[in-house]
Order: structure tokens, then sequence, then C-alpha cells
């Protein structure tokens, strides 16, 4: 410390500093009593992970960015389609066709150029869920179950807190939930139900919850009180109500028996309704190698992270999207171009 300056002058240096390398970009958070100048130092620190970058993650995502959040974790196994965009807001007509994951982390380096992004265009699994590892909270923006309850069992065994949001037709849920208390799979069970693919959803509903995700996830990071209740919303009516969800005695999350982190319902194939593809969970390949052979047959589109090839776009991790009518011509033509 400098001679002659008290503790509390250096400390206002040094936030001084801070505020003026900021400068005018966070200084509508800055004066809001709810964030400060500490909780944006603290939103600039964090780590968010944010699994799926469809309708609420893409907005999830932005939104984390434009409030400075300095690193995040981007999961999306997808690739963009013209039906997306009338709700994924960080993709434009020419990012169809491309990995999500690729055409997210452009995007988001030319909204905020200081933020850390490291992008995995993956199936999150139980192999590779430890990715979620280093991230301070996790955002739920899936469009499936089990992948849901796989981030469930691990957040609850890691002691990581993350955040459930979903969405359908006119109505959306959030709920953050925390390592003691009750989980997803304390009111939510894996069966057969509506999707966005067969039921619809309007696109207001999804930017509403989402928004409502990442405000959950800044108090949070700032320190605030945050209730693990589930927020019900309905924005055709409009309504909006908030559950307490009582732990259920029966949940075997609760009690430590992690299914999905034993990978004991991992399928090889999904099918992706709203697009007719088909995902393979194959062995890891050498894209390299791989270019290379199918440059030989025709021309071969290569994004960096995958291989696009006839009606296939292949992935490092030996992941597979094959555009086909039915599973027995998805495999037939997985055999035939990548390998048995």
């Amino acid at each position: 410390m400098d001679e002659g300056k008290g503790e509390g002058e250096d400390q206002s240096e040094r936030n001084g500093g801070k505020k003026n390398e900021w400068g005018e970009k966070y200084s509508r958070q800055i004066i809001l009593p709810e964030i400060g100048l500490e909780g944006q130092r603290r939103i600039n620190e964090a780590k968010v992970a944010i699994v799926g970058l469809g309708a609420l993650g893409s907005v999830a995502a932005e939104l984390l960015v434009r409030a400075g959040v300095g690193n995040l974790i981007l999961i999306d196994r997808d690739v963009i389609e013209d039906s997306n965009l009338p709700r994924q807001a960080l993709y434009v007509e020419e990012d169809v066709g491309k990995s999500k994951v690729m055409a997210a982390k452009k995007r988001l380096q030319e909204i905020n150029s200081r933020v850390k992004l490291e992008e995995y265009a993956i199936h999150l699994n139980y192999r590779n869920i430890n990715l979620l590892q280093q991230a301070d909270i996790v955002l739920d923006c899936t469009d499936n179950l089990k992948t849901r309850f796989l981030i469930n069992e691990y957040c609850k065994k890691e002691k990581k807190k993350w955040i459930y949001a979903a969405t359908i037709k006119t109505k959306g849920y959030v709920m953050s939930i925390f390592p003691s208390g009750p989980c997803v799979e304390c009111f939510l069970s894996e069966k057969v139900g509506e999707t966005c693919d067969t039921s619809g959803v309007v696109n207001t509903i999804t930017f509403s919850i989402a928004g409502l995700q990442v405000t959950e996830a800044l108090k949070i990071i700032v320190g605030k009180e945050v209730e693990s209740r589930l927020y019900y919303y309905d924005i055709w009516q409009p309504e909006m109500r908030q559950l307490q969800i009582p732990k259920n005695k029966n949940c075997l999350a609760c009690q430590g028996e992690f299914r999905y982190l034993r990978g004991d319902d991992q399928e090889s194939m999904i099918k992706f309704c709203s697009s007719g593809r088909y995902q393979i969970l194959g062995k890891k390949v050498d894209l390299y190698v791989m270019r290379e052979r199918w440059k030989m047959i025709g021309p071969v589109v290569d994004e960096g992270v995958a291989l696009h090839f006839k009606n296939i776009i292949l992935f490092a991790d030996g992941r597979v999207l094959i555009k086909a009518k039915s599973e027995e011509e998805a495999r037939g033509t997985y055999s035939k171009w990548v390998g048995n």
C-alpha cells in the first residue's frame, strides 16, 4: 500500500479503476442496488454452462454475455434449421446448416469481445458430463428429459447449482435447484408427452422464460437469496404462478441413486423429430482422414468441429447426424459412409 493512503482509499481506487475500465457499458446495472459494483465484478468473474443452444439457450447466452458474464461453456449437439429462426435469436438465415455452438460463438464474440467461450458440439452424456465441473452454475436449456435428468444427477452429486427451464405452446417453467433441496425428479417423470415439434410454441414465451432463467442466474451469481420454487407462466392468458415443490421421499436422485450417470438409459440412436434426422453415437474419428476420404467421392464442407457430406454431418467425437426416412436407412447410410 502507498504511504499515506488508508485501506479504504486503496480499495476505492481499485474499484474506481474497475469502474473506469467498464466505462459506460455496465453503468445501468451498476447503479441498480440489486447489483452494484461488487455484483458486476461477480458477474464478470462468473463461469456459466449452458446446455442446449436452441430457443432458450440462444437467448440466455446472449443475455448473459450482454450482462457481462465473463466465461461461458456452450454445449449443443444440433445444427441450425430454418424452423429454428423464429425463436433462436442468435442465428440468421445464412447460419442454416451450421453447428449451433460455432454460430453462437461467432455471434457472442461480436456482441462482447471480452467474453471467454468454451464450445462443445457434442451430445452431453454420462461419459463427457464432467465438462460441467468448472461451471459455477448450469443452465438447463435442453429439449429432452433424459438430458435434464443427467444434469440433475450430476449437479446433485457434485453439489452444483443449476436452473431448470422448459417451454411448450404458450407456457413455460423455471426452477432454481440447489444440492440439498428438491430436484426435477421430485416432480417430473420420464414419459412420452408433448413436444414443441408436435404441439408448437410461441416465440414470446421462449424469450420470457429465458429472461426469467437468466435473472435467477444473475441473482445467484451476485449473492442474493433465491428460493427453490417452480415458476409457471402462461404468456397468452397471461398468468404467473409460484409453486412450492417438496422433496419427494421416493426420488431416487435425492437418495443418491444415479441411473443416468451410470449410463443405464444410454441410446445409440436418437431421432430428432422436427428435422427427420437420426443421431448415431459412434466412435471418435479423425476428421482430417474422413475429409480426405470423402473428397475423393464428392464435395465436403469442413466446419472445423464437423464435416458435411451428402446427407451426413460427422462430428469429431464420432457422433453423426443423418437425414433419413427411417432408422434402417440411417443405419445403412452410417455403415456405408462412416463404418460399422
